[in-house]
């Protein structure tokens, strides 16, 4: 499919749509676009797919086309169509939807999360073979230009935003479901790097691992400087955010997933397959303006609260050398000696471990997803993002999740007793000898043995404390290293502190 200049006589509005048209021809542009689903058609045998775009034409106009076709067509487009291109549409079936609001649909039906939400009443079907989506030419400037600025200009009202402290007040608890969907006018505070996954490819598609992208980053607006952690995993939108700098790209969100985190233990935003992104709008409107100037002026934060619970990039444990007794920890993390410009630290702490629950009631095993390695609560088996549920709907087989090791333990010294630590990941299977997977499986007679290694024994642990803050309301104290250490050792560690 090359690039056109596809203009005619029968090119028409996404406006002057009607039910049952079967020859639908327009210019417009791509202004949000989702995953290509490829599945194994069951007739055929063969490897079919589908893949949504959300096209404009006007201000006002916004209806999705929906291009059903084999694999290689599919992922044609997918390769040769981003957001913010103009395309011809040709040779396309008009549908009617139903609208939202009609009595009688569930409620599935009446949130219609699955695509942008479009303002007219009917939708187009591209079917290879009948009809095709293809690049306007980029020199048709009269037709292109006016097209490519619809990016920048919302089709709902800024003022109509609401605001990121309320959203945070009215999220989804920690057992709360379905998600809300909410609009907001944010301006980027922070981007993290790219982080990569892959993940298995559903059976039929094929046995390879596809290779993901996240983005996450953080939103702030005038009303919460602290921020609210925004995730993205759309490929298009990850490449278009490498553009985006902090404290001066605005962003108009519409349909922006708002859901609770156990990952990160706080309400958080995701990229919905609703979700629709208007860059820098209407930067000189009087809600922008006030935004931006609040980006300028409010103090710089570090927002290190995205590895808050990684367990892969931990400290080395030969440069933890700082030693403090529990009290110490405690007035550094919310006290008298704490540090406003430093979110963690590290400890060497000698103490007597006086939790070790590993053959009680409290759970010493978690689970995280296969995906994305969140954080899944022990009551479900699947995770919340919604790009790990598409993912795993699409045939996948076994466990979505995989067990670690998640042990809290009590440490006292003689100034009190560290409650928050926790002993997880890879370091816990090092020091138990265990893989986690296998721990369920171990005898009780052995759990205990195994606790009665570490209970009531005094030990050098290498801590990474890291501190309460807005988006991560709980501190977090993590073993680095821990070893045993004799009564005469520890009286002289304890003497000369």
């Amino acid at each position: 499919m090359s690039e056109s200049g596809y203009r005619s006589r029968h090119t028409l509005h996404l406006a002057e749509m009607r039910p049952h048209m079967t020859s639908f021809a327009c210019v417009a542009l791509i202004i949000a676009k989702s995953e290509p689903n490829v599945f194994l058609d069951k007739l055929s045998s063969e490897q079919r797919g589908v893949i949504c775009f959300t096209l404009r034409d006007t201000r006002m106009h916004i209806a999705n086309c929906k291009c059903w076709g084999s694999k290689a067509s599919v992922e044609e487009y997918t390769a040769m169509l981003q957001i913010g291109d103009v395309v011809d549409i040709v040779g396309a079936k008009v549908m009617a939807i139903t609208p939202p609001n009609m009595p009688g649909l569930s409620e599935q039906q009446q949130q219609q999360r699955y695509q942008p939400r479009g303002t007219l009443s009917c939708a187009l079907v591209v079917n290879e073979g009948q009809g095709y989506l293809v690049k306007h030419n980029g020199d048709d400037a009269s037709i292109v230009q006016p097209l490519r600025q619809l990016i920048h200009v919302p089709h709902k009202p800024l003022s109509s935003a609401l605001k990121l402290a309320d959203v945070r007040c009215a999220a989804p608890g920690a057992e709360q479901r379905p998600a809300v969907y909410v609009d907001l006018l944010v301006v980027v505070a922070a981007v993290r790097p790219v982080r990569e996954l892959k993940r298995k490819l559903a059976a039929g598609v094929g046995n390879a691992a596809r290779l993901l992208h996240c983005l996450e980053l953080v939103v702030i607006d005038t009303s919460c400087a602290d921020g609210m952690v925004f995730t993205i995993w759309h490929p298009d939108w990850i490449r278009r955010a490498q553009y985006w700098q902090p404290r001066k790209t605005l962003l108009h969100l519409i349909d922006v997933r708002l859901s609770h985190s156990q990952f990160y233990g706080c309400p958080v935003l995701s990229l919905a397959s609703c979700t629709l992104i208007y860059e820098q709008p209407l930067p000189q409107s009087a809600e922008c303006q006030a935004l931006l100037l609040f980006a300028a002026s409010t103090p710089l934060q570090t927002y290190d609260i995205f590895a808050q619970t990684d367990l892969e990039q931990l400290p080395a444990a030969e440069h933890i050398q700082t030693q403090m007794s529990v009290r110490q920890i405690y007035a550094r993390t919310e006290g008298e000696l704490q540090d406003a410009t430093s979110e963690h630290f590290t400890a060497v702490l000698y103490a007597l471990v006086t939790k070790f629950d590993l053959d009680g009631l409290a759970a010493s095993i978690s689970k995280k997803c296969k995906a994305c390695n969140r954080l899944i609560p022990n009551s479900r088996s699947d995770c919340d993002n919604e790009s790990c549920l598409l993912e795993f709907s699409l045939g996948h087989s076994g466990a979505r999740f995989e067990h670690f090791f998640n042990i809290n333990i009590h440490l006292s010294d003689q100034t009190g007793t560290l409650l928050e630590t926790r002993l997880s990941g890879g370091v816990a299977e090092h020091l138990l000898g265990l893989k986690a997977d296998a721990f369920p499986q171990l005898p009780e007679p052995k759990k205990t043995q195994l606790k009665w290694r570490f209970l009531l024994k005094y030990f050098e642990v290498k801590l990474l404390v890291r501190k309460p803050a807005a988006m991560r309301k709980n501190l977090a104290v993590i073993v680095v290293d821990m070893q045993l250490i004799s009564l005469a050792r520890l009286i002289e560690k304890i003497s000369v502190f």
